[in-house]
């Protein structure tokens, strides 16, 4: 990660474009048009400011690594928190959205770490050699993003057994076998419709449909989050015996819930459809691409998780806490449109809100997803994913050492 000199106008170019599209996320519809101005004679102070930190904060030296990084979220925030009080001194209370700061904080960070570790990624490490394959360090090959990548479709073998044989051990012993994957979400149906129904008496209409929405999508990325936690402490003996690429185990982990939510789905949602007499809309065809948004960012989360945890065991308690906290601040049991305009924001921010309200606007509510799901979306998903194959692949030397 060692400085040039376009680092820095591709920063300004992104201070300039997270700044609008924050705005552009606090304020939907006609009322991003009011607020636009504001936002506008604000710009070149929140530039300013935000480049500024950045170079207080050393970032364009030549650092490297955990360092560059650190120096980078300081920066961002120091940046973002001063951009907010030169506005506020320049045109008072009026000009200043602390939502907007706050989502323009979360995507010119995400994008500013995003593009200096997917550059970091691309780099191959291994040193020019003789041309002889034999002569190849094929260890040293695979700390590259795209050799990775390309490991997994030559492991594909390797990675199918894994989910195959999770799936047999959930399922080994009992009677109906993978049938219980279908049978979960049609009593699930049942429970949460006598639940708000007939117990609880919600008022919106279709509230179980869209609960389980919710709650499907959740339940996919908190198993997936939790088991990779184990995916590579809980693999010491496949590690220490087997060379093959260490992303494999926590990715094997994602794609087995992957496999049991879409065995879930394939219930769900044609007896979802049925019951509550919904229609097929073109924009259901966008679920795909949402779903892959989310795979992708789930894929992230459980790199950093399993890297993480082989040196912090405490990772995992702190993940249950996390979780928790996190299923409040998601969409999942109230509509977003309830919730205050104050913190309407940050609970899109919060990182599962895209794909679920998303989820929610598409077989729910009948309607295209707004842009501000496909900024923080894609957002979220590309950061996650290339920051997480980053920390994994930067550890995966040691990783065997801390078993």
């Amino acid at each position: 990660m060692t400085g040039g000199r376009w680092e820095p106008l591709l920063d300004a170019a992104l201070a300039a474009a997270c700044y609008l599209l924050a705005y552009r996320i606090r304020f939907a519809g006609p009322l991003f048009g009011d607020f636009l101005p504001y936002a506008i004679t604000a710009l070149p102070y929140v530039v300013v400011s935000q480049m500024a930190a950045l170079a207080a904060c050393g970032v364009y030296g030549r650092t490297t690594g955990i360092v560059r990084l650190r120096r980078l979220g300081v920066g961002t925030a120091a940046g973002t928190a001063a951009a907010a009080a030169v506005v506020w001194l320049a045109h008072g209370p009026t000009g200043v959205s602390r939502a907007a700061f706050s989502a323009d904080f979360l995507l010119f960070a995400m994008t500013t770490i995003g593009w200096r570790t997917a550059r970091v990624l691309g780099r191959t490490r291994a040193s020019d050699g003789p041309d002889d394959p034999a002569m190849v360090d094929r260890a040293s090959e695979r700390q590259t993003l795209g050799a990775t990548l390309g490991s997994l479709v030559q492991y594909r073998e390797l990675v199918r057994n894994l989910v195959l044989k999770d799936l047999k051990l959930k399922y080994r012993g009992s009677v109906l076998g993978f049938v219980w994957s279908l049978v979960n979400p049609l009593v699930m149906i049942g429970v949460y419709t006598l639940a708000f129904t007939y117990i609880l008496r919600n008022s919106i209409e279709g509230f179980v449909f869209f609960l389980m929405l919710g709650t499907l999508a959740w339940s996919f990325f908190a198993s997936s989050a939790t088991m990779s936690t184990g995916a590579i402490v809980d693999g010491g003996s496949l590690m220490k015996s087997v060379t093959f690429p260490r992303a494999i185990l926590p990715i094997a982990t994602v794609l087995f819930n992957l496999t049991q939510y879409l065995l879930t789905v394939l219930v769900f949602l044609p007896v979802m459809l049925v019951i509550y007499r919904v229609p097929l809309a073109p924009e259901m065809l966008l679920y795909p691409v949402f779903l892959l948004m989310q795979v992708l960012f789930t894929i992230g989360v459980a790199l950093m998780l399993a890297a993480s945890t082989a040196f912090f065991r405490d990772v995992r308690h702190l993940l249950e806490i996390a979780l928790a906290i996190l299923f409040w601040l998601t969409p999942i049991l109230y509509p977003i449109a309830q919730v205050d305009e104050r913190l309407r924001t940050v609970i899109l921010l919060s990182p599962l809100s895209p794909f679920i309200v998303a989820y929610q606007q598409i077989f729910f509510y009948g309607q295209w997803p707004q842009l501000s799901l496909w900024v923080v979306g894609m957002t979220y998903a590309a950061g996650a994913f290339v920051v997480g194959a980053w920390l994994f692949l930067s550890l995966e030397d040691r990783l065997v050492e801390q078993l």
